[in-house]
């Protein structure tokens, strides 16, 4: 991870947020978070969820990450950076 990287995940830490990149499987209905050492936090309808597009963080609902679709019936938003907000299982 770049200087400029880890300074932006250091900031989304200290705002309380964890980042990574959007898992979404059509099959299960699930959406995923997965962090950089592979882990994956399972999201739900609770957590603020944050899209980066376009070199900012636009919200998004659970539901519209797993309702977008490519054209050729793609998980629009899978693969993209992310930050969210939320109580996670222990």
């Amino acid at each position: 991870m770049d200087l400029s990287q880890h300074m932006k995940e250091t900031a989304n830490i200290i705002d309380g947020y964890i980042s990574g990149r959007l898992v979404i499987n059509l099959d299960e209905f699930t959406v995923g978070l997965q962090r950089e050492n592979n882990s994956i936090a399972l999201l739900n309808e609770q957590h603020q969820i944050e899209v980066m597009q376009w070199g900012n963080y636009v919200p998004k609902r659970f539901q519209q990450l797993l309702d977008a679709r490519t054209l050729e019936g793609w998980p629009g938003y899978a693969g993209l950076d992310a930050r969210v907000k939320g109580e996670w299982d222990k």
